[in-house]
């Protein structure tokens, strides 16, 4: 007889995993600011922009606090939602349409995340409603 251990999904140290994202969310951000405008500072940048921090913040912590949850789908459609949406923030940034309506690339970028997150939570939640019909 063999005695079989599961071990669970983000078990440990996930929460460092969520907190690296949001640093490197964070500072790509002000990277792409201080590119805009090189005589920004980045304190002013975050006090005038507390909103949209907070956002990106926890856009990016979201997809590892779901994965601690032992929400596996919800976690990577949330994951495959940010790299989506942080792809079509860059695009928009950089391709200067945001510079022609400033909110463009910020909303894109929620588009984008709602509509992964919320597939993720119509399937991982579809799936436990299944298993429990299948009862």
């Amino acid at each position: 007889m063999v005695l079989v251990i599961e071990k669970k999904f983000l078990e440990g140290t996930w929460w460092k995993y969520g907190l690296a994202m949001v640093a490197a969310k964070l500072g790509l951000w002000v990277a792409l600011a201080y590119h805009w405008d090189p005589g920004q500072d980045p304190i002013a940048l975050f006090r005038l922009s507390w909103f949209v921090m907070t956002v990106f913040a926890v856009t990016a912590f979201l997809p590892f606090a779901a994965g601690r949850l032992q929400l596996r789908r919800l976690f990577w459609f949330s994951l495959v939602g940010f790299f989506i949406a942080e792809t079509a923030y860059l695009f928009l940034a950089l391709a200067r349409f945001g510079s022609i309506v400033p909110l463009l690339p910020f909303v894109a970028y929620l588009q984008f995340y709602v509509t992964c997150f919320g597939l993720g939570v119509v399937v991982e939640f579809g799936r436990f409603v299944y298993l429990k019909l299948a009862e």
